[in-house]
């Protein structure tokens, strides 16, 4: 079964590549087909235990397939993400060029993601997610202009970063505890707990960079809006889950450990401080931006940020440990689905009308209608609203901020407040989204007041909104019945990573309690409120200082490291044509001196004349003679150490 999810699209992508004008449905096929698999294999882990393959190989790398609880329900997220999109594409694509090719990079995408997730120790694990970084850097390029190839190659520096990180993290890892840990199994306890440390170090940061936390961003914004919408669905949907995945079975890796304090004791400040950095930087760049597919974008980024500080809550405080950890591995799997939606609804209107600009846009709804409520639904979903799925998310991680804030540390109840400005900020700025796009007045320049032009009135494939539709129920069904998701889906994943047993105490939490509703309709109407401000006096269209934006700050950084680096060399280049000036006159003097050892001239020293012979020479040998005579006579023992031939017998 572990070969088959792998092999179908796999094969999927052979036999698009091989039809001469290819089929638009095989996508959606093999989606369907590996979404049926991993529902199996789901249900025999959750019934069974772990599934594990070992597929031996001629020489020492032995590749292992394994699928416990948290993978195996990785590997059904992206299966069910790959099928909506997969129902989304046709539609879409034949507004695009080359559809085929991006069929065809998209299923195998879909094969390596599925490796990640399935892989069983940490080099399988590092090869897939180098496959990754190729498969999908197609996606970001697929349009082939300018700005898509920089965005791209963007993405793909960064991609082979972080796995250049992560390989000097496993080899350290190996070197600390000499063996290679399988994931999801317990590891050895490290001999050199140094060594061990600065593997885990290595291993978060590049597991960081795929997820896009802050200040390792910056390759996020830019490859989300310039692939075509399908892959930015996916990109933002899934593959920066790899990412919180990779940190997941990072934080297992160190936690078994942790209390023995070899080496990982930062890990949980660390991952708390890049989270709140992260929920942060992304919803601020996000209010600022008016491409609607950059403001989706940046809060990939501050969404991450909720993922990742409910790791770090679930490893730096024991008694937060089971509710943060749920919370996050919760948070994946709606963000993943409102990501999604949200993505696909931003492309409707794109192609319908050739633009994302939020102030070329407004008035849709009426267009739109279809659209407009299921992008309400992902909106809210997003907002974290009761009644959809991230409020259930939301409330787990800030009852776990709560209990974080509650040790008294003021660092972590400053930690809890940023986390509840950010939820503001987030109903802000989706607030505008859908303002400007459906609500708002139609700018005089938007295509949507041409009814003549095909580009608005033509019809649009029905299979687009169903793809909305099909994430917007399950968000609805989980919104509605969290605590039924939460025991059936989460918590046997959960449960099985290495967490406190407390987690099956979960069950009793009622998510709706009048203080959690309250506290949520609250900061949605502030959020609004601000929403308001910013539109009335233009707040969001100002141009801030570039200081101001994590991304500016990296900038001025690499401007600052690269002016420093061009006055380096340039002072550098001065120095060694001086040096080499000097050496070339201090080498033509040096051999004008030699040369006068192999010139035979007379000469006369005292009342001796030497003739035949170089007078240069001569005169070295007797200085040489007369010193050993000196130094004879100023040290007798010197015939006893250096002249062993004359000793006595």
């Amino acid at each position: 079964m572990l070969v088959m999810i792998l092999a179908v699209p796999l094969a999927g992508a052979a036999v698009l590549l091989l039809l001469r004008k290819g089929d638009k449905n095989i996508i959606s096929v093999a989606s369907a087909a590996v979404l049926a698999l991993t529902l199996f294999l789901l249900k025999n882990v959750f019934g069974g235990g772990p599934v594990e393959l070992a597929i031996h190989l001629h020489g020492p790398y032995a590749p292992v397939l394994r699928a416990d609880p948290i993978s195996a329900l990785f590997v059904v997220l992206a299966a069910f993400i790959w099928f909506a999109v997969s129902i989304y594409m046709p539609g879409y694509m034949e507004h695009e060029a080359r559809p085929r090719s991006f069929g065809v990079w998209t299923l195998l995408t879909l094969t390596v993601v599925e490796g990640v997730f399935l892989a069983g120790d940490p080099v399988t694990m590092l090869l897939f997610f180098e496959l990754m970084a190729v498969t999908s850097y197609f996606w970001v390029i697929h349009r082939g202009y300018k700005k898509a190839v920089r965005s791209g190659n963007l993405y793909l520096f960064f991609s082979i970063a972080a796995g250049f990180l992560l390989t000097l993290g496993i080899v350290l890892i190996f070197v600390a505890t000499s063996k290679l840990p399988e994931v999801g199994a317990v590891p050895a306890t490290p001999s050199d707990p140094h060594m061990f440390g600065w593997g885990i170090a290595l291993l978060v940061s590049g597991f960081a960079v795929k997820a896009g936390a802050v200040p390792l961003h910056i390759w996020l914004p830019h490859a989300h809006s310039a692939a075509p919408t399908p892959g930015s669905a996916l990109l933002s949907g899934l593959l920066i889950k790899v990412g919180a995945y990779g940190l997941i079975r990072t934080a297992e890796l160190a936690g078994c450990v942790r209390e023995a304090g070899n080496g990982v004791t930062w890990l949980g400040p660390v991952l708390i401080a890049a989270g709140i950095c992260s929920m942060l930087g992304g919803v601020a760049a996000a209010l600022l931006q008016s491409d609607a597919k950059r403001l989706l974008a940046y809060h990939s980024i501050s969404q991450m940020g909720y993922i990742i500080f409910g790791l770090g809550i679930d490893f730096y405080l024991e008694s937060a440990r089971d509710i943060a950890f749920t919370g996050a591995v919760f948070h994946i799997i709606n963000h993943a689905l409102f990501k999604a939606a949200l993505f696909l609804g931003v492309g409707i209107i794109y192609i319908r009308t050739k633009e994302t600009n939020l102030y070329r846009l407004g008035g849709l709804w009426r267009r739109f209608p279809v659209t407009a409520v299921l992008m309400l639904l992902a909106v809210l979903g997003i907002t974290g609203a009761p009644g959809l799925n991230g409020y259930a998310s939301k409330t787990l991680l800030h009852h776990a901020a709560g209990m974080a804030a509650g040790t008294g540390s003021p660092w972590l109840v400053w930690a809890e407040r940023l986390f509840v400005l950010t939820g503001v900020g987030t109903a802000a700025s989706f607030a505008k989204l859908y303002y400007l796009t459906f609500l708002g007045k139609p700018s005089d320049d938007t295509l949507i007041r041409n009814p003549g032009d095909d580009r608005v009135s033509g019809r649009m494939q029905p299979g687009m909104n169903a793809a909305m539709a099909l994430l917007a129920v399950v968000m609805v069904g989980i919104g509605i019945a969290p605590e039924f998701f939460v025991n059936t889906a989460v918590i046997p994943a959960v449960g099985a990573s290495d967490v406190d047993k407390a987690v099956a105490d979960l069950t009793y939490l009622a998510f709706w309690s009048t203080g959690d509703v309250i506290g949520m309709v609250i900061t949605l109407l502030i959020g609004v409120l601000v929403c308001w401000v910013g539109l009335r006096y233009g707040i969001f269209h100002r141009k801030f200082p570039v200081w101001l934006t994590p991304e500016g700050l990296v900038k001025l950084a690499v401007q600052g490291i690269s002016r420093l680096w061009r006055a380096g060399t340039g002072k550098y280049t001065v120095l060694a044509e001086n040096a080499h000036e000097s050496g070339s006159a201090v080498k033509a003097r040096l051999y004008s001196a030699i040369r006068k050892f192999d010139r035979s001239r007379s000469s006369t020293i005292g009342g001796l004349r030497l003739t035949g012979i170089s007078a240069d020479a001569a005169i070295l040998f007797m200085i040489l003679a007369i010193l050993i005579l000196w130094y004879t006579i100023i040290d007798p023992g010197l015939h006893d150490n250096w002249l062993p031939f004359i000793r006595p017998q």
